[in-house]
């Protein structure tokens, strides 16, 4: 069960130099095609946060082409996550476990300011009371998490932003619905686990969140697998019990995507999105990662929006993809 206290830190205190902290935040504005991504990673056993703000408005393969990046490893790792700021114009403050306040201020006249009001208690993916799927055992927990040992702690809040966001001078109104997250727990920057991360919402009434494990080397439609999430029903999260996604993709770039999730209660859901805007997102270097905003169509009609993400470690995709010449430059023979 996730309380108020853990929105702080969680660092054992025989804690490993991987042991991370994140806090993660993602917001909408479809009418604009614009996404904006907030991400800290602080692992405190070093004294380093990292932080990460990234805009997207357009869906591009190539990093250079996203509208706004101020990514910054190795900054001072603050005391506490209750209320911290980062060298590179971040504010964080928790009022709640479901309530928070973000600021930033960053180069090029960009800033972000909004409110995050959560809709829904946390959900705890190793909370049987939350997650169908969670399992007894620390071993079982981080197989079964979507990120290992990473996602040791993780909790998923749907909520309603509202705010702004100044793009090189230009003002937009932030009015969305969308998931924050945090984990806890060792993370390596090397051979992460190949997942996924998806979001959808139609509104303050109804959102889902799913975590997927991906084996890229199996078919489309066998390709994923429920690792955890939840339907969100006017105000009250059913863990889900199966999901069956199929994600097009150009390389590595996400495109579209159907899905069918089934929650505790038997209800399923169907629905189909497309990417509107995304890009790579390079927030560990021993990793690749693509997200995009999806403009999701439910089977009856409604459309919303959400997050729609993926991430596999180079290490996987350089044994899967590296080249080697191994003829001998003729230059260099007699």
């Amino acid at each position: 069960m996730i309380t108020d206290a853990d929105i702080d830190f969680h660092l054992p205190a025989n804690a490993d130099y991987r042991h991370a902290e994140t806090n993660f935040w993602t917001v909408l504005i479809p009418e604009e095609r614009l996404m904006a991504v907030v991400y800290t990673v602080a692992r405190k056993a070093l004294g380093v946060q990292s932080c990460d703000i990234s805009i997207y408005g357009a869906l591009t393969p190539h990093r250079v082409e996203t509208l706004y990046l101020d990514s910054q490893q190795h900054l001072p790792c603050p005391e506490s996550l209750r209320a911290y700021r980062t060298v590179n114009g971040l504010s964080v403050s928790a009022k709640s476990i479901r309530d928070y306040r973000i600021d930033y201020i960053g180069y090029d006249d960009t800033e972000l300011h909004f409110d995050f009001r959560g809709l829904m208690a946390p959900f705890d993916i190793h909370d049987p009371n939350d997650s169908p799927l969670a399992k007894p055992t620390t071993a079982e927990q981080h197989k079964n998490s979507g990120l290992g040992s990473g996602y040791g702690g993780h909790f998923d809040t749907t909520g309603h932003l509202t705010g702004t966001l100044r793009l090189r001078g230009s003002d937009f109104p932030i009015d969305c619905y969308e998931t924050m997250d945090h984990s806890w727990g060792v993370r390596p920057e090397v051979h992460l686990p190949s997942m996924g991360v998806q979001q959808a919402q139609f509104g303050p009434e109804l959102g889902f969140k799913w975590i997927n494990h991906w084996d890229m080397d199996a078919p489309a439609d066998r390709a994923t697998r429920l690792a955890h999430g939840y339907v969100l029903d006017e105000g009250k999260s059913y863990g889900l019990v199966d999901a069956k996604l199929i994600t097009q993709r150009v390389g590595n770039m996400i495109t579209g995507m159907q899905a069918t999730v089934t929650d505790k209660r038997g209800r399923s859901y169907t629905m189909t999105g497309q990417a509107e805007i995304g890009g790579p997102w390079h927030c560990y270097t021993g990793s690749t990662l693509f997200m995009a905003m999806m403009r999701w169509t439910l089977s009856d009609g409604r459309v919303g929006h959400g997050l729609a993400s993926e991430i596999s470690s180079l290490q996987a995709l350089t044994r899967k993809y590296g080249r080697r010449w191994r003829d001998p430059s003729p230059y260099l023979t007699s």
